[in-house]
């Protein structure tokens, strides 16, 4: 039974990160209609940053964490004002702009990837700092890095649903995403609004990768497996569904876990596909999708 609970929180804990991945990326395709391929070198980005501010000025953790959300949101504010806002102008969808926006995704990642390379270097970078000793579940010893990554993503995610519901700004962020054309008619600056949208996307995965550090070493090749799995996160929640997003996180982390636990621990990160098969046959809009028609 503690072998359980240990198994469930330490799911649940991977499963927010991965849902926190695929929130921005559903959360840039509802408002665009375009899918960021780049996104996992954003989350990759945060998490270096969260080092360079805990190792510079020796804040604490919590501290980088929310510098690295901001610094990255405005990164991503600035590429998509100096190399998307041309191609998000045209269109998302199946439109050329669309596809080309796909194509800009790659190279970005590539882009990012180097640039960190070189600010960075490759080899892997443990996270300079310590939560004390673990706590233990009868004979099962957890991290408290775990807890610190459920608690504070708890609280990150009720902070977004207040401001996206509760705000004027985040109501206009919402119809942007619901529709582009009438927000312009009912006078909300939607160029502004795509760029917000950006930036806290971009900050969600900032705040994904800073969480994971302390668990798993940072590199620069850490961005395409989590854009993987994030990406599988977000299908199997309903792809461009805010709620499905986490909630297919939350799915994803905890059959991958129990999968690895119980059967065989080095298929760790085939678990998630096959769920990701599994959930498309049954249901393919995801867990909380909705079809939609689409005129030819």
């Amino acid at each position: 039974m503690d072998l359980l609970l240990d198994f469930i929180i330490v799911g649940l804990s991977i499963g927010i990160v991965y849902g926190l991945v695929a929130l921005g990326i559903s959360l840039i395709f509802s408002g665009l209609d375009i899918v960021h391929f780049a996104h996992g070198e954003v989350y990759m980005i945060g998490a270096f940053l969260g080092i360079a501010i805990v190792s510079i000025s020796g804040v604490p953790y919590f501290g980088a964490l929310v510098g690295a959300m901001i610094v990255t949101g405005a990164v991503g504010v600035v590429i998509e004002r100096v190399f998307y806002r041309r191609l998000t102008r045209g269109g998302g969808g199946y439109t050329v702009a669309g596809m080309g926006m796909i194509i800009c995704g790659f190279g970005m990642s590539v882009a990012l990837q180097n640039v960190a390379y070189l600010i960075w270097g490759a080899a892997p970078h443990p996270y300079p700092v310590s939560f004390g000793m673990p706590i233990f579940l009868g004979n099962i010893a957890l991290p408290k890095s775990y807890l610190y990554i459920l608690v504070s993503a708890l609280v990150l995610m009720a902070v977004l649903h207040t401001f996206l519901t509760r705000t004027k700004l985040g109501l206009a962020v919402r119809a942007v995403a619901y529709n582009k054309d009438t927000s312009y008619l009912m006078g909300v600056n939607v160029p502004a609004m795509i760029s917000l949208i950006f930036g806290v996307a971009c900050a969600m995965a900032a705040v994904a990768g800073v969480l994971i550090g302390p668990i798993n070493y940072v590199q620069i090749e850490m961005g395409y497996l989590m854009l993987l799995k994030a990406f599988a996160a977000a299908v199997v929640g309903g792809f461009g569904s805010l709620p499905g997003a986490l909630l297919g996180g939350v799915v994803v982390g905890l059959f991958e876990t129990l999968c690895a636990g119980y059967l065989i621990a080095s298929y760790k990160d085939i678990y998630a596909f096959l769920l990701l098969i599994t959930v498309l046959m049954v249901r393919p809009t995801g867990l909380l999708g909705i079809i939609v028609k689409v005129k030819a």
